[in-house]
């Protein structure tokens, strides 16, 4: 093989040299031998030529100049006169690659996984092409494949490859240079777009089955692609309900790198077959999914409602992390500490409580019968008093409900009534009290949908619950994907989480549970408290990575997350500025990392940026903000390990 890259001609096949006359001569040779040159025949006696005879040859010699290639140009017409591009008897380097031009131009483009020629032109700095210079070709940034990376130029300067680009439109950047000349390398554009879509089809989601109103288990994909059947990114696509009353989200939508795109289907409430229409808007054509709507389970004429009225037994919860406050019970007593704006650490010396939730601004604690007390920041109604005054100290919500649980969020407040019947009051903007309505409500009013809860958890406005069969059911404000249905729509009742959990918790606007085994968050994640690896929103449940057993509990502050494993080591994931992972940084993780300090724990809370943890041998240690005094440790700093709480 040659030990030289082929030339191309004017982007073509490679071919040979022409033979334009010009003699090379290396001089480095022992003793290179002269060449008969044809002139006039006058040569001196001594078998010299006479300077007549070199004046009118019309040949290039190469002389040794300063030890390099040099290229001798006499003028064929002594008498020519001007500023052309050569000299009577001028002497320049034949190698000194001025700089390279782009060719055919500078910036190319072509379909998805299409073909291209990308090329320079090598020109002296008289603009005159330069041939058989080496050539490399490399990519700086973008995808595609270069056929060859090095090339010699042809007789006309010209040295091209192929380029094929990715099949995910984007620009690629190419870089040809001439390594034997020190100049500086010059730049190609070349940019894959997308084609026109010919065909839209069905990839999945057809034919599913789910209760009227519930929303489908899988999404509906569909995928376009051009007349050479690659996809099509970056094309408009609207999902239409046809039939059966029911809500898609979105309803318009881009298909993504792969030509897809997606969306949820809430079937509506009438039994049967319903349809979807997924539209292309640049071919006007469609595709149609059909669903069927079973009849929802009612209860048997003989089975009783649930009655929110019925006795209950009050889950114990010694600690409630606010926002600025964390008030917690020893010895039956209350005790609290942190930010009081608003009245929320009142209640000092409380000796009725066995059971306390904190949200915002507001404390609500729980006497063993089940009766409820609020008192703090009272503006949206979320001491449920009745009023919208603050109130200092304990103050009776205003029901003769009695409640097993309470959750606090931001401004609202809910709680599980006899035969786990969710009740809640306060702010409603976003329908985080679940009553089918944004208006606030200042006493206790009933959650719509008729399901009864185990347990519920609180975020700042949006709220969870589990059924006794392991469901998940969100409700309120969905602008992040915090509810986990898939969608960013607000819901003003209990809307069903993709997925089965045993545990919830809930942040600012994020939520995460434990299912088999592993912990699953949705929802905010900017600040990577989600834990999934990435700071990428999700409107459904993705599992956390990173935590090395089964978990046991979960806590959620504002921006971040964590989770008790099989043994009580604690773990955490998300926003770290005030060092509220514990970790001994203030880095923010988008994965779980250990606690520092080897302690084992029995429970764990969070809440604003503060952490918890009641430890197996029962002292209490938190960490994180401190800048109310809120860990309990006797000052302001705050704490990026676990710090034991001292009054």
């Amino acid at each position: 093989m040659s030990d030289h890259p082929p030339r191309l001609d004017r982007f073509g096949d490679p071919q040979r040299a022409p033979d334009d006359g010009t003699l090379l001569f290396d001089p480095n040779a022992a003793s290179a031998p002269e060449p008969e040159l044809p002139g006039s025949g006058s040569e001196d006696p001594g078998g010299g030529r006479s300077p007549a005879a070199l004046a009118g040859i019309g040949l290039t010699f190469v002389a040794i100049l300063a030890g390099g290639w040099f290229v001798l140009r006499p003028d064929a017409d002594a008498t020519a006169s001007g500023d052309g591009p050569s000299t009577p008897g001028e002497i320049f380097a034949a190698t000194d690659v001025d700089r390279l031009v782009p060719m055919p131009t500078a910036q190319v483009s072509g379909p998805l996984g299409s073909r291209l020629t990308v090329g320079v032109r090598a020109l002296d700095g008289r603009d005159a092409p330069i041939a058989d210079t080496l050539v490399r070709f490399s990519i700086a940034s973008g995808g595609g494949v270069l056929e060859f990376i090095e090339m010699r130029t042809d007789a006309d300067g010209l040295a091209a490859t192929a380029l094929t680009l990715p099949t995910r439109p984007g620009r690629t950047i190419v870089h040809a240079s001439a390594p034997d000349s020190g100049i500086e390398s010059t730049e190609i554009l070349a940019d894959a777009v997308a084609g026109t879509p010919t065909a839209v089809d069905i990839v999945s989601g057809n034919g599913q089955r789910a209760n009227v109103g519930e929303l489908l288990e899988n999404r509906l994909f569909v995928v376009l692609r051009d007349e050479q059947g690659r996809p099509v990114p970056n094309a408009e696509v609207r999902f239409r309900v046809d039939s059966g009353e029911g809500v898609t989200a979105p309803t318009t939508t881009r298909t993504d790198s792969l030509g897809r795109a997606s969306a949820l289907w809430r079937l509506g409430m009438i039994e049967g077959p319903q349809r979807l229409t997924a539209i292309s808007s640049d071919l006007l054509s469609s595709v149609t999914f059909t669903a069927t709507a079973l009849p929802r389970v009612t209860l048997d004429a003989n089975e009783d409602e649930p009655d929110e009225t019925a006795r209950v037994t009050v889950r114990p919860a010694r600690t409630g992390v606010g926002v600025s406050h964390v008030c917690s019970l020893a010895s039956g007593s209350l005790s609290c500490r942190g930010g009081n704006d608003r009245g929320q650490t009142g209640g000092l010396g409380a000796d009725r409580f066995v059971a306390i939730a904190a949200g915002g601004s507001h404390t609500c604690g729980l006497e063993a019968s089940g009766a409820a007390s609020c008192w703090g920041g009272n503006d949206r109604g979320q001491l449920g008093d009745g009023s919208r005054s603050d109130r200092p100290a304990p103050t009776r919500v205003r029901t003769e409900l009695r409640f097993s649980m309470l959750a606090a969020g931001a401004n609202h407040t809910c709680g599980l009534a006899g035969a786990g019947v969710p009740v809640c009051w306060g702010q409603n903007l976003s329908g985080q009290l679940g009553d089918g309505s944004r208006n606030d409500q200042i006493v206790p009013q009933t959650v719509g949908s008729g399901i009864s809860f185990l347990t519920l958890a609180a975020g700042w406005n949006h709220t969870c619950g589990i059924t006794e069969n392991g469901n998940a059911f969100c409700w309120g404000q969905n602008n992040l994907g915090q509810l986990g249905d898939g969608s960013q729509v607000d819901r003003l009742i209990p809307t069903l989480v993709r997925g089965s959990v045993e545990t919830l918790a809930a942040g600012s606007s994020h939520t995460c549970g434990i299912s088999e085994g592993r912990v699953l968050c949705w929802g905010e994640n900017r600040f990577g408290q989600l834990g999934d690896g990435t700071t990428t929103d999700r409107a459904q449940p993705a599992p956390v990575s990173g935590l090395p057993g089964r978990p046991t509990h979960l806590a959620a502050g504002a921006v971040h997350s964590c989770a008790l494993v099989e043994g009580g080591r604690a773990f955490c994931w998300g926003q770290n500025l005030f060092g509220q992972l514990g970790d001994g940084s203030t880095d923010a993780r988008n994965r779980a990392v250990v606690v520092s300090g080897g302690l084992t724990f029995s429970n764990i809370r969070a809440g604003g940026a503060q952490t918890c943890g009641t430890t197996t041998a029962g002292a209490e240690y938190c960490w994180g903000q401190n800048l109310h005094g809120q860990l309990g440790d006797g000052s302001r700093l705050n704490r990026s390990v676990p710090t034991r709480v001292t009054g």
